[in-house]
């Protein structure tokens, strides 16, 4: 996209201010789709003309302007502001190249973060979509007869792609065969669907076409459009806390097999995909990689490993592939022939290196895809089933404080001695971030532990000081429902779990950071405790434990992957998983434990060689 022309166009959005942004924007865009639309559709260069002589002079038939009659409730009717477009385009129509032109990567590059997060929309870099399409079109020869779906089509930047690939393997074919018999597209959002049909006219050398594009929830609503070959996308990723309880009920009853409680909507897209695909047909799907090992994704795991052969998993393994979107996808893709399930091919990327290998899909287990190459297995099996003691079983895990509001409740020094805060009311604060297995790196903030607060009257300072937040502490839900005082914390949690001993670790680390603290610490929601540590285990052997190389290893094999070398450490997993306990009879050899002893002693334990943990542990441990 030509950046002195969209500089330019910023501005005029920025002109527009009687309109909501989003309003303003899509306008914007309708008028410079219609414009050049008409350019493309008359064969002369129109904008050498005037803009009255334009107006004038539009060769549009009935059927050409269809689409934009369709649409015309983007249009604005702001006269001014078409005409500073048409003039805009014509000082620019030396650089424009009509058969390039994308209204979806001008909507794109014109939508701030802030507005990209509103309307929940993401959209896939072109170079993963081309890679995707021609690792589906070597599995699935492409002639006449097949039929492609974008489920959620967004900008139609898959189906275009698609559409050029369409037209470069099958010589001769007609741009309007194609577009009327291969390429299908659904979306909820109607302007998706006008972003998709006219991206498909700047890319074909069509106009009068029945465009097979369409604007309904393909979750729940009822629609015949036959049965596909090849069914492609990047469906939406909409957490449990984002959907109406009315939507979720719908999808509960209509999509079971997939999706409960806390599960994630992109889970119905495989689900409804595999209703309406051919039998030898093909879906790839760019999807959330936490699939693999979220809780409430083990119906999604059973549903396709029973229902699907496997062809491939892509796992970026972390890393952030959309722009100002903090979720690492993995590449999902699926034959229907179920049948003939054998071992897929897996692909961990990395920015170190990519690893390649193929895994037998009889293997994947409900619980959680824990997908390794042949030695780490073997390594983390042995450990596995050596280990007897399952961590639930020696202990408790629990979140730490939320306050709902940090910027009031968290004080340092200074705002203490300005206000003269009861002191009786503060408890030393830390956050993820001041945890590492060898110690506390204690930055001298303080919590207001206000649930203490009996009476106002008791705690003038302290109140006076909330004061100035008091309105947005009202707003915070539990506040708004009774259950809160307005000065109280949202979530103060146990005070005793915090003043006695426990052992704290970050929520999301590089590696293990364990680290025993008897120093009263409060914490905050991205900090665990662990405490009721059962007697039947030494203190120090579990702290060693905990932080040793191998069951980090042991660990990070189940562990959720959420950035790049960043895992999460969640209870529910956590809990679940094994250590060795010894038994009577072996508990004199683990006395006075250090870092090198239980290395040592773990070594013997799983019968670990150097090798193994030259070539494998160590791929996995924190060094840093």
């Amino acid at each position: 996209m030509y950046k002195t022309l969209l500089k330019n166009i910023n501005f005029l959005i920025k002109d527009l201010d009687n309109y909501d942004y989003i309003v303003r924007v899509r306008y914007i865009i309708y008028l410079v789709s219609k414009i050049l639309y008409e350019c493309k559709a008359s064969g002369m260069d129109i904008l050498d003309k005037s803009f009255q002589s334009y107006k004038h002079t539009l060769i549009f038939k009935p059927a050409d302007t269809n689409m934009f009659r369709e649409y015309d409730f983007f249009d604005l009717s702001d006269t001014k502001t078409e005409e500073k477009i048409f003039n805009l385009l014509s000082a620019n129509r030396n650089i424009i190249v009509l058969e390039d032109f994308s209204p979806a990567e001008l909507y794109e590059r014109l939508l701030t973060p802030r507005e990209k997060k509103n309307l929940g929309q993401v959209y896939t870099p072109v170079n993963l979509i081309r890679n995707m399409l021609s690792q589906l079109f070597q599995i699935k020869d492409i002639d006449m007869n097949i039929k492609i779906l974008d489920p959620s089509c967004g900008g139609g930047y898959f189906l275009i792609e698609a559409f050029k690939s369409i037209r470069r393997s099958i010589k001769g074919a007609d741009d309007k065969y194609i577009l009327e018999n291969m390429i299908y597209g659904i979306d909820v959002d109607d302007f998706s669907i006008f972003l998709t049909k006219t991206g498909l006219i700047f890319a074909s050398g069509c106009f009068d076409v029945r465009l097979n594009i369409f604007n309904f929830d393909y979750l729940t609503d009822s629609f015949n459009l036959g049965k596909f070959d090849v069914i492609v996308g990047n469906p939406p990723y909409v957490g449990h806390k984002n959907s109406l309880p009315e939507y979720k009920k719908e999808l509960y009853q209509k999509y079971s097999e997939v999706f409960y409680d806390k599960a994630d909507i992109s889970y119905c897209f495989f689900k409804k995909s595999k209703d309406i695909l051919k039998n030898d047909g093909i879906i790839s799907f760019i999807t959330s990689r936490y699939f693999m090992e979220a809780l409430y994704a083990d119906r999604m795991r059973a549903y396709i490993k029973n229902n699907f052969n496997i062809v491939s998993i892509i796992d970026f393994s972390g890393d952030v592939v959309f722009k100002e979107v903090q979720v690492s996808p993995a590449l999902l893709t699926l034959s229907n022939n179920a049948e003939n399930k054998n071992r897929f091919v897996y692909v961990k990327y990395s920015k170190d290196i990519n690893e390649e290998y193929t895994y037998d899909q009889d293997k994947l287990k409900d619980a959680g895809w824990i997908i390794l190459k042949d030695a780490d297995e073997q390594l983390f099996n042995r450990i596995d089933s050596i280990s007897n003691t399952y961590i639930r079983d020696i202990c408790t895990i629990k979140q730490g404080i939320i306050t709902g509001l940090d910027k009031a409740f968290i004080v340092d020094e200074k705002t203490i001695e300005e206000y003269g805060i009861e002191k009786v009311l503060l408890k030393k604060w830390i956050k993820n971030s001041n945890i590492t297995k060898s110690g506390i790196k204690y930055n001298n903030l303080y919590l207001l532990y206000t649930n203490n607060i009996d009476s106002e009257q008791d705690y003038p300072n302290t109140i006076k000081y909330l004061s100035s937040y008091k309105n947005r502490l009202q707003d915070r839900r539990e506040c708004i429902k009774g259950r809160r005082k307005w000065y109280e914390l949202q979530w103060g949690r146990i005070q005793s779990d915090f003043e006695n001993p426990k052992i704290v670790f970050p929520y999301k680390s590089k590696g293990n950071n364990f680290y025993y603290d008897e120093n009263e610490y409060f914490c905050s929601a991205d900090v665990y405790l662990l405490n009721n540590i059962s007697r039947k285990i030494s203190l120090e052997y579990f702290i060693s434990y905990l932080n040793s190389n191998i069951f980090e290893f042991y660990f990070k094999c189940h562990a959720k992957k959420v950035g790049n070398n960043i895992y999460e450490y969640y209870p529910n997993k956590l809990s679940n998983v094994k250590i060795f306990l010894p038994q009577e009879n072996g508990k004199q050899n683990i006395s006075d434990l250090g870092k090198i002893s239980i290395e040592l002693f773990l070594k013997k334990v799983f019968n670990i060689t150097e090798e193994e943990v030259n070539n494998i542990i160590y791929k996995y441990i924190n060094k840093g």
